[in-house]
């Protein structure tokens, strides 16, 4: 199963509103034309930021704000928060193999204990990655950069 673009654009706009936020009203107008995908679907991301107590909003142009620090929010929370809580989920099993088959009757044995194994190692990595680490990289690609670029 493939994941969804939800994560990448979550870290995108979480990068965004933790560099932007003091300097300039972040929505989800901004970030929209940041990441090339609709404001819709940017508000149902901060929706989801927002259920996970990373974000908060004001209506309208108001704009968006971090609800932690950057470094107590790690890529793992923003994961977690975006892709339905179905982090655990990442691999789905086809629903009917054949049990009288001796692969399609022991595929989910076989195969879980090695996929529950890679699920914990991208817990592990994300969770030890924090947006404020991210903003660091960002500086760091962009030395020059002297915050993040206003849109």
């Amino acid at each position: 199963m493939r994941v969804s673009t939800k994560f990448p654009v979550a870290v995108h706009s979480m990068i965004m509103i933790a560099g932007l936020s003091d300097k300039q009203k972040v929505n989800s107008e901004i970030i929209a034309e940041s990441t090339g995908i609709n404001a819709v679907v940017i508000r149902n991301i901060f929706k989801s930021l927002k259920q996970a107590n990373m974000i908060h909003t004001a209506p309208g142009p108001g704009g968006t704000t971090l609800a932690r620090s950057p470094e107590t929010i790690s890529l793992w929370d923003i994961f977690t928060a975006v892709e339905s809580g179905k982090a655990n989920d990442i691999f789905a099993f086809h629903r009917h193999p054949s049990e009288a088959c001796p692969v399609g009757s022991s595929i989910f044995e076989l195969l879980q204990c090695h996929l529950d194994d890679a699920v914990g190692a991208m817990k592990k990595e994300l969770s030890d990655v924090t947006l404020a680490r991210m903003l660091e990289e960002l500086f760091r690609l962009n030395p020059g950069l002297p915050s993040v670029p206003e849109i």
